[in-house]
């Protein structure tokens, strides 16, 4: 069991170093782009395409190694073995030095009668060793172009996906796109894209063509394209128009496809000030009022006022909703301060929004607030006011008692002289 287990050990061990003596060596050969054997018509550099005649593919391949010693050996693997155009066949071709530091590699290989023209990507997987027996290992890419076979009914297609572009109304931007060709085996070569926004909002910063080059199945690229944008864009998505032409299969070839990129601009939440009175009676209600502004192009969804005052309320809000581009909306929270909580209160008055794209804003106000205490009308107060009230009913009474008094007196005189003149006329 231990000697198992020692074996199974070593394996691991074994598999772990192999992959990494080979990955530092990933360099170890490459493609002479410049070498030109007999059997070629030019170089790699000049445009060398294997040739096909017969139902046979004969290529060769310049490689070249610093590191290289001996023979070496390559191999053709096909990255999509359902549409292969090669019949099954040993794909591997061991060749010696021709000179010093360079190779050639020909492989001479069976091709279906009823192959399909495309563009087949490949990798050459080329081995060998240096002068200390070290492993060496490459992997180049290959891209076998078949022309002389059936139609291809696959169309050429590419797609679009963002890479991370920042378009805002009013300023300089960058439209960053990944491009890929998801065919199988229909490439775009000599490629050249045009962008434009029909709406006229989004224009190119420098030229509005680029060049791509070459993009063969499977591949793609990112893109970044200098735009600006006019500060009287509208703030929604715009469909952009992108544009191909280029060279497929041999023949010429023009793509367009629409993608949609978001216009965006910075929130514009302003505030009118805060209406609402500095003192309250204890146990009353005050309201207070904050105008919210929209000063931007794009609607603010979600306004919220909340107010926060130590002693009268912890959190308190109200929902504004949605305030479009140029709307004034009020938004009012009424307060009732606790009969128990005298004096100053500071607090801070909180307003938020977001835009459609779920950009948020936010700030804060200071608030403050007394709240006073409350005046007692009881009956003492009445008593007061009933005795400051006295004085003045005393001496009316006291007027009219006197009148009286004096008319009682005046009549008793007169009765009484009265009398005696009675009397005096009997005598």
């Amino acid at each position: 069991m231990k000697k198992i287990l020692s074996i199974l050990l070593l394996a691991v061990l074994i598999a772990a170093m192999i992959p990494s003596a080979w990955a530092d060596n990933t360099d170890a050969f490459i493609i002479d782009e410049r070498a030109v054997f007999n059997d070629m018509s030019r170089s790699y550099l000049q445009g060398y395409e294997p040739v096909v005649s017969w139902d046979r593919l004969t290529m060769v391949i310049p490689i070249r190694s610093e590191k290289a010693v001996g023979n070496i050996q390559a191999e053709l693997i096909v990255a999509n073995e359902d549409i292969s155009p090669f019949k099954p066949q040993s794909m591997s071709a061991r060749t010696q030095r021709v000179e010093d530091g360079l190779w050639a590699v020909r492989f001479n290989l069976s091709l279906f009668s009823d192959r399909v023209n495309g563009d087949y990507s490949c990798t050459v997987r080329v081995t060998g060793a240096d002068a200390d027996g070290k492993e060496l290992m490459t992997e180049l890419p290959m891209m076998i172009h078949i022309r002389d076979g059936q139609t291809n009914k696959e169309p050429a297609q590419l797609a679009i996906s963002d890479h991370g572009s920042v378009l805002n109304v009013g300023e300089d931007g960058t439209l960053s796109v990944t491009i890929q060709n998801p065919s199988e085996r229909v490439g775009l070569e000599n490629l050249s894209l045009t962008i434009s926004d029909p709406s006229g909002d989004i224009l190119p910063k420098e030229l509005d063509t680029v060049a791509l080059g070459n993009l063969m199945p499977g591949e793609s690229l990112d893109l970044s394209f200098p735009v600006t944008v006019l500060s009287s864009a509208k703030v929604t998505p715009h469909s952009l128009h992108f544009d191909f032409s280029g060279q497929s299969l041999g023949q010429e070839a023009k793509l367009s496809v629409s993608y949609t990129i978001p216009v965006r601009q910075e929130i514009r939440l302003e505030q009118g000030g805060l209406r609402m009175a500095e003192s309250v009676v204890a146990g009353d209600s005050i309201t207070a009022t904050l105008p919210l502004m929209n000063m931007g192009k794009a609607d603010i969804l979600n306004a919220m006022v909340t107010i926060s005052l130590p002693g009268i309320t912890e959190r308190q809000s109200v929902l504004v909703g949605t305030i479009q581009p140029g709307e004034t909306k009020q938004a009012q929270i009424t307060l009732t301060a606790p009969k128990n909580a005298l004096g100053e209160s500071s607090g801070t008055v909180t307003v938020s929004g977001e835009d459609n794209d779920g950009n948020s804003v936010s700030f804060d106000l200071p608030v403050s607030l007394n709240v006073e205490e409350a005046v007692k009308t009881d009956v003492l107060d009445t008593q007061g006011t009933a005795k400051q009230k006295t004085p003045v009913s005393v001496i009316v009474l006291s007027i009219v008692c006197a009148v009286l008094v004096a008319a009682l007196i005046t009549q008793s005189i007169l009765l009484r002289g009265k009398l005696h003149r009675l009397e005096e006329e009997r005598l």
